[in-house]
């Protein structure tokens, strides 16, 4: 019989419906952003959402451009082609699915931690903490694989933590069959059931199964995931010669992954006390009124194990220790180790659930009552309720903004962000569906968001691949980008089409600008917009003039310093370009970024935002592959157009993070200098 069995029908009642109602409160806030921007998109989300739609359509693990995919497990876009098949849009329906994965996350670990713990109040805040979470809430946000795999997880473990006390043939083959389902959703999930095997195994102590016993059991459980896992791993060697799929290697050594790692523990913590004590006392007086009825008398309670919080903390520990060995030996992203950090959250909130319940176990045992050991309690269980209470606080309004495109956010946007869902670029294609060949900086985006059946996409990139431009390494030719561009388009079949995005995410950066695509002969204009453009390839048209070579030209005196020179083609400054210029340039004199602050003269035209955070300028820093070119093989020349509102003073230069600011300059309109200001 279960502590919770043993409560009345009325406490249970009241419980269960607490747990529900915090589930889909957890489920509306992860589907908070969705509602307004749609769900948060990355690189990895496309490949989900289009191998999904192929799968749907029965053509297999393939992408919308025809791509293999491999790289992840199958899990997660066989659940979203479970909604294509029912005729819903993947990509309309993995929003929904995520935030129903994260409220059953709630839901079931609030009602297993019911039954393991003693007192009720751990359990009320261990649901809170999970529904307001910082990083799974954002987890549940994107079209990410995350919410499935800490489903799968959570059950796994908690079937192997029952399976422990009880011994019970059902509760290892729930674990065994749920670790499966955790590995089929990440590679990384393997550690599930290799950690649930190794736990099998290394029982001691009393109750502790035979040997012969315990070998089965983790053969049992390691077999059974690792079967589907063996099938997969091979179709991948098979198809494109790597178990796991293609990967990038990254060259980050160990004490900058742990550096990193504790940089992301830290923004978990961030909370401001005023706001988080009033949540707690909220909190408090809620799981009072959740109190009522209550179960045994004290005397004749059993608190829980201590192997449980060993359990949660262990595998909190496994976990990390394998994601830092990844992200050492180059096979994790450095981007991408928030996504990988987050699995961590869950465990360790679990093990201090755990200890918490030990510890008001004892104290309500003590005869008489420990005063110091109730000031323990208390310090305790407050630090852990304002901490959860901040979470809740301070981080829900940062998570619903983020995928907004906020300047003054914090959180990387993505392509689900407010500033694609507003294009007027992926809106006229919507309006006007292209057909035929497409060549974009945004392919992916294109393929996810517009998908015309007829249409083939061609990605546009600067880099000879992505693993130079993570190494920071430039090709062996500067202008490589536009001389790749330039064939990719005399090659190009008449009619085609290159949709062009400005500022498109890094890891697209080409080697030229929207300005410099204008010059182009074989491009014909059909819409330009603020944020992009769409061109269509026609042969023989008249040559355009080059706005690049006329800066060069113009220069007077002659750049040939070999230093950067700034220059603004109007005198005031506003609604012209800087024109940025160095003869002769290297590879290395591109990669550092350029920091651009424009001061307005009227502060007013600056986004709220930014005002109330005390940013008094206007923050249009860039890489210089965005809107700079590079002539006769070592002339950088880069044009950035300015806002067209008085401008008091530019601050401009270029730094890199590991070396700092290599050059600073200021730039003043003439009359500003002339009247002193």
């Amino acid at each position: 019989m279960t502590r919770d069995s043993q409560l009345p029908r009325a406490a249970r009642l009241d419980y269960t419906l607490f747990l529900a109602v915090t589930a889909v409160l957890a489920a509306a806030l992860a589907l908070a952003r969705e509602i307004t921007w749609g769900p948060g998109l990355s690189g990895d989300s496309l490949w989900y959402v289009t191998t999904a739609r192929k799968l749907a359509e029965g053509e297999g693990f393939v992408n919308g451009r025809g791509l293999t995919y491999s790289g992840w497990p199958p899990l997660y876009p066989l659940a979203l082609a479970a909604a294509g098949l029912c005729g819903v849009d993947p990509l309309a329906a993995a929003g929904p699915l995520n935030a129903v994965f994260f409220g059953l996350t709630v839901f079931l670990a609030g009602r297993w931690l019911r039954r393991r713990l003693e007192s009720r109040l751990p359990a009320v805040w261990a649901a809170c903490a999970l529904a307001v979470s910082v990083p799974l809430v954002d987890a549940a946000s994107w079209v990410l694989s995350e919410s499935l795999f800490l489903l799968a997880t959570l059950l796994a473990l908690t079937r192997a933590d029952d399976f422990l006390r009880a011994g019970k043939t059902r509760s290892l083959a729930a674990a065994a069959v749920f670790g499966a389902l955790a590995w089929q959703a990440r590679y990384i999930g393997a550690i599930v059931p290799l950690f649930t095997a190794a736990l099998l195994l290394c029982q001691w102590g009393r109750g502790a199964r035979p040997l012969r016993r315990r070998l089965a059991d983790a053969a049992a459980v390691a077999l059974a995931a690792g079967l589907p896992m063996a099938l997969w791993m091979l179709r991948n060697f098979l198809i494109v010669g790597n178990f796991t799929g293609y990967r990038f290697l990254y060259e980050y050594p160990l004490p900058q992954v742990l550096r990193d790692m504790g940089g992301i523990a830290w923004d978990w913590t961030r909370g401001e006390l005023p706001w988080s004590a009033a949540a707690a006392l909220a909190a408090a007086t809620a799981a009072a009124l959740l109190a009522r009825g209550a179960a045994r008398p004290a005397a004749a309670r059993r608190p829980a194990g201590a192997h449980s919080a060993a359990l949660f903390a262990g595998f909190a520990l496994a976990y990390f220790v394998l994601v830092a060995a990844a992200a050492a030996l180059g096979y994790s992203d450095p981007l991408m180790r928030p996504r990988y950090v987050t699995p961590l959250h869950m465990p360790l909130l679990f093990a201090g659930v755990f200890a918490l319940d030990r510890l008001l176990s004892r104290q309500r045992r003590a005869r008489p009552p420990a005063i110091a050991g109730r000031a323990a309690f208390g310090a305790a269980a407050a630090a852990l309720c304002l901490w959860t209470a901040g979470q809740a606080v301070l981080h829900a309004p940062r998570i619903v903004r983020a995928n907004a495109g906020d300047p003054a956010g914090d959180l990387q946007p993505g392509y689900g962000a407010l500033r694609w869902a507003e294009s007027e670029t992926l809106r006229y294609i919507r309006e006007n569906p292209l057909e035929g060949m497409i060549y974009s900086n945004e392919a992916r985006l294109l393929t996810a968001l517009h998908n015309p059946t007829p249409a083939v996409y061609s990605g546009v990139y600067f880099y000879e691949d992505r693993e130079t431009y993570l190494n920071g390494a430039l090709p062996a030719s500067p202008d490589a980008g536009q001389q790749r561009l330039q064939a990719r388009l005399d090659a190009a079949p008449e009619g085609a089409w290159l949709v062009w995005f400005n500022d498109a995410p890094r890891d697209n950066m080409v080697g030229y600008g929207e300005a410099w695509l204008r010059t182009r002969s074989i491009l014909e204009p059909q819409a330009v917009f603020a944020d992009g453009a769409v061109y269509k390839v026609r042969r023989g048209a008249a040559p355009r003039a080059n706005p690049y070579r006329a800066a060069l030209e113009a220069a007077a005196p002659p750049v040939e310093s070999g230093e950067w020179r700034v220059e603004s083609g109007t005198p005031s400054l506003a609604g012209g370009e800087l024109v940025y210029l160095k003869q002769p340039c290297t590879a290395r004199d591109m990669r550092g970024r350029f920091m651009l602050h424009v001061y307005p003269a009227d502060k007013a035209v600056l986004p709220a935002a930014r005002r109330r955070k005390g940013y008094f300028f206007a923050n249009l820093d860039f890489y210089f592959p965005e809107y700079g070119v590079v002539l006769d093989g070592n002339k950088c020349v880069a044009l950035r157009p300015l806002p067209d509102y008085r401008i008091e003073r530019i601050e401009t230069g270029q730094y890199t993070p590991a070396e700092g600011a290599d050059w600073k300059t200021s730039l003043r309109p003439p009359q500003a200098v002339e009247s002193g200001e």
